[in-house]
């Protein structure tokens, strides 16, 4: 029997790359991440995403801009995540959120607000959920793992 993932280990994990410093591209813990980077290690070292980066799939969506497109980001957020409404976001679900005049950003929810790769500071960091950031959700996504277990 495969042991159980709760939402707070998921968050757990996630705290683990913090001060990770930011690199477009990049997925390593403790190295280099950007905002996918995060949200793809977090899923991947708990299981909780049916993701392997040399499938043809994966490389498809390997190659993005510093401010992606935003169709092809929510195709790819889609093709791993399940969409959920953004009012029935929870603990490690995943936000999409507008950068600008599009969404190009996403971010984990945790008990104390969002943990997400952020390029202005230069790191991983974890903060409240204010108005200024709440404004920018257009959309929300689960890992599949959490998807009956809301």
């Amino acid at each position: 029997m495969v042991n159980s993932v709760s939402r707070m280990d998921a968050v757990v994990e996630a705290r683990t790359w913090l001060n990770t410093p930011f690199q477009h591209q990049g997925c390593l813990k403790g190295v280099a991440c950007d905002c996918i980077g995060l949200v793809k290690g977090v899923g991947m070292a708990l299981g909780l995403v049916d993701y392997d980066p040399a499938s043809e799939t994966a490389r498809r969506f390997a190659s993005y801009s510093m401010q992606p497109n935003s169709q092809k980001m929510r195709e790819g957020l889609a093709t791993w995540l399940v969409p959920i409404p953004v009012s029935d976001t929870t603990l490690a679900d995943i936000l999409f959120m507008a950068w600008g005049r599009e969404p190009q950003h996403v971010a984990l929810i945790t008990d104390m607000g969002i943990i997400h790769s952020y390029s202005t500071v230069g790191r991983v960091v974890e903060h409240s959920l204010d108005v200024h950031w709440k404004r920018r959700i257009v959309a929300a996504y689960r890992y599949p793992y959490f998807v009956d277990k809301a």
